[in-house]
């Protein structure tokens, strides 16, 4: 592992934590809304560690450290999904991408976060009502503004990941600011191209008294992964997704490779899994020789130290936006033994399955969506915009970056997933490293909205011990959306009932072992409908099962008593 300690950050010197006093300014625009404070005890790490089988919470933002978006409640069946009823709807949240976290209790409390303004609001899960709202006042808006994906839960605090770049310790009970710690480090300051574009969209992880967070370069920027002290926000470790010397020249220094989304970490081995997206430029790569190590990657961080373990690289050199995305910890047989491994899923249309390890690739899946169109798979294209041709995936992927599901019960993968088509071409591009966004500028040449071709929006299940696609449910496409259709995410449930996104805004459920249709409901005709996952939980002392699920309308919860 040569090349991991010439790039790992020496803690001992230079290592600057970035936690903030909170002046009177800040106070004073940050405003805290306080109707009662929220019920409830502290939640705990053997609470964390009981979530994944725990039916009566989703304390992670796809439930359980190793994230497998599956709640063994099984009040909602095949047989009475039909009964689900709208209990109430969270119409002031704007953002699209969020995935609520629900502790458990009588009541349970529901934290959600919206995107633009960036707020963070505890609720009633029963029925919606507010106890708090904290309304985060920015301190730039640089970065990625629409999307944030969830916050994380952890003894007596929230955590948000902010678009200023900071993670933010929030008092679960009563909305009040503990700390924020910018994320921004005397290492970065001295390397990075441009500091004020770096931006937040994945929830953070909170585990054994430390907050994991991803940190985007915001097409063209630079990235990096954190841990951090969930008691006094002071970093603990900084390791960049760039390992420098593995880049030509200095194309590293905007190279991008944002951890855009979830990461997994299994208790066993204390590793955390980090997926990573493209390399920057995003099109033109002809500045970025080389395979832009570790872009499209998974990495494995010590949790403890930040120290990588393994590195595994599942597209090199990428120049079509294939963004690998979710990670997610399982068990399935290899050599005829059952064995821990871990799950990634990028744009390409293949599921990955490594070694836990090694980071050494097991398995690839056979595709899921179409690969290859007028252009060969990931294959050059064609000079001069009169010469476009269809490429399949497009740069919107065969999935996106919504989080599926694992379902222990019938041993399936279930993806929200794409065939999408562009019309591309390669043109002459003069590169300017001194542009605001380099990474956009780029010698791919996307045509406009009416040349792409949508033949289908679905959600598949994949048998991790043979690679195959099970079935496919395909949604239905409206006309209007022909031109962006895009699947959201997927929930398994102890029900054998698998929930998802369609393009069209609807909440979809079908049977988890067969794909058969069972129910749906329309919530937002608005462009894009729905990319978020469902979140479902159990409540006792209701008698009822719920499911919440986010989109550009609000937050739909519905509920059925069992």
């Amino acid at each position: 592992m040569k090349d991991v300690e010439q790039h790992k950050f020496d803690l001992t010197n230079g290592l600057e934590s970035g936690l903030e006093q909170l002046d009177d300014q800040h106070v004073e625009a940050t405003e805290v809304e306080l109707n009662e404070e929220a019920p409830g005890e502290d939640v705990t790490d053997e609470m964390i560690l009981e979530d994944a089988m725990n039916p009566e919470g989703w304390l992670l933002s796809n439930k359980g450290l190793e994230q497998h978006g599956y709640n063994s409640a099984d009040r909602i069946t095949t047989d009475n999904v039909g009964d689900l009823a709208r209990e109430y709807t969270i119409t002031d949240y704007k953002g699209l991408q969020n995935q609520p976290v629900v502790v458990p209790g009588d009541p349970p409390v529901m934290y959600w976060v919206n995107a633009v303004p960036q707020k963070v609001q505890a609720i009633n899960a029963r029925n919606g009502e507010a106890y708090w709202t904290l309304t985060y006042q920015n301190e730039n808006m640089a970065g990625l503004t629409h999307a944030n994906r969830g916050v994380a839960v952890r003894g007596d605090k929230v955590y948000l990941g902010s678009h200023d770049n900071h993670i933010v310790a929030i008092n679960r009970y009563n909305g009040e600011i503990q700390w924020k710690t910018k994320t921004l480090t005397a290492r970065q300051k001295n390397e990075m191209v441009i500091p004020d574009r770096l931006a937040n969209t994945q929830a953070p992880v909170a585990y054994d008294g430390k907050v994991f967070k991803g940190q985007t370069g915001f097409y063209g920027g630079w990235a990096a992964s954190f841990g951090v002290d969930a008691e006094s926000g002071e970093i603990l470790w900084d390791e960049t997704t760039i390992p420098q010397s593995q880049w030509i020249g200095d194309s590293w220094r905007h190279g991008d490779a944002a951890p855009w989304n979830l990461a997994a970490i299994d208790h066993e081995s204390g590793l955390l899994f980090r997926p990573t997206g493209n390399p920057a430029p995003m099109f033109n790569s002809i500045v970025r020789p080389g395979p832009n190590r570790d872009s499209q990657s998974v990495v494995a961080f010590d949790i403890n130290s930040g120290e990588v373990k393994w590195r595994t690289q599942l597209v090199a050199h990428d120049w079509h936006d294939y963004d690998t995305y979710n990670t997610r910890v399982i068990e399935m047989e290899v050599n005829g033994e059952q064995q821990r491994v871990v799950q990634a899923i990028n744009k390409t249309g293949w599921m990955y399955f490594l070694d836990i390890e090694t980071g050494k690739i097991i398995e690839r899946s056979e595709p899921y969506a179409q690969q290859g169109g007028e252009v060969p798979f990931m294959g050059w294209l064609p000079h001069g915009e009169e010469n476009t041709k269809s490429v399949f995936p497009s740069d919107r992927g065969a999935t996106e970056w919504t989080p599926d599901a694992f379902s222990p019960d019938t041993g399936y993968v279930y993806i929200g997933g794409n065939d999408h088509g562009r019309e591309y071409a390669w043109i002459d591009y003069e590169y300017d490293e001194d542009a605001a966004v380099p990474q956009t500028g780029g010698a791919n040449k996307k045509l406009d909205p009416d040349q792409q071709d949508m033949i289908s929006s679905f959600m598949a299940a994949l048998d991790p011990a043979t690679g195959e696609v099970v079935w496919k449910h395909e949604y239905e496409v409206h006309e209007t959306d022909s031109g962006f259709a895009r699947a959201g995410g997927t929930t398994v449930t102890g029900g054998n009932v698998a929930f998802g996104g369609s393009a069209n805004g609807e909440l979809v459920a079908v049977n988890a072992e067969n794909g058969d249709f069972l129910w749906q409901d329309n919530i937002s005709d608005k462009f894009r409908g729905i990319t978020a996952a469902p979140v479902t939980w159990d409540d006792p002392a209701a008698g009822k099962q719920y499911v919440a699920i986010a989109s550009q309308d609000g937050i739909a919860v519905y509920g059925l008593e069992a």
